[in-house]
């Protein structure tokens, strides 16, 4: 586990599908009808976006981050051998959380977590829609998560995650915070620059 301030980092969040920058108006998207007032308000960059953390109209960095809060793991399953003293620790999966602690400045992340959980998906002619969870994932799957270190300048990229929590914290005497939490399990690729290749790894 790894606990970063906010100021010693940036964050960009983008979706995996390429063709997705404003991955929420109805009229785009198809989306349900109950869901598409609760999603006209989301803008999100697509996994293709060339300036994640540089100033501009395309950039992404989230805003007013106070802390976020990396666990880079894996699941092992053990299997024993009659007749071994010792058990075979095979490696499953990846299991990547990353938590995100920020002042809440609007409703974005509340519409994210209650309609695009999951990101977006193709259907016929490659036109995405919101994912609804209830499908077999493939490579466009979910969202892309992006954490650059301040000091050093490198970029941890998380590939196809998901929004498991959001959680809203009220305080009369403090600032209202909000807090995300994203979770993959795809290995995550350490660079330079955010990654933004298509993920192999299902």
């Amino acid at each position: 586990m790894a606990y970063f301030l906010g100021r010693d980092v940036k964050v960009a969040i983008t979706t995996e599908h390429d063709g997705a920058e404003d991955a929420g108006t109805s009229s785009d998207y198809g989306i349900n009808s109950s869901i598409a007032a609760a999603t006209s308000s989301l803008v999100i960059p697509n996994r293709e976006v060339s300036t994640l953390f540089d100033s501009g109209e395309d950039a992404n960095p989230v805003q007013d981050v106070m802390s976020i809060d990396l666990t880079i793991g894996a699941v092992d399953e053990d299997i024993a051998y009659m007749g071994q003293r010792t058990a075979l620790k095979a490696e499953i999966k990846k299991e990547n959380s990353i938590t995100i602690t920020k002042k809440k400045d609007g409703k974005f992340f509340d519409d994210l977590f209650k309609a695009a959980r999951y990101g977006l998906m193709k259907q016929s002619g490659d036109v995405p829609i919101i994912h609804d969870g209830l499908t077999q994932p493939d490579n466009t799957y979910g969202y892309r998560v992006h954490v650059q270190l301040k000091a050093s300048g490198e970029v941890i990229s998380f590939p196809m995650c998901s929004m498991t929590e959001f959680a809203v914290t009220l305080n009369a005497d403090g600032v209202q915070e909000e807090s995300l939490t994203f979770m993959g399990h795809a290995t995550p690729v350490i660079a330079t620059s955010g990654n933004q290749a298509v993920c192999s790894t299902l």
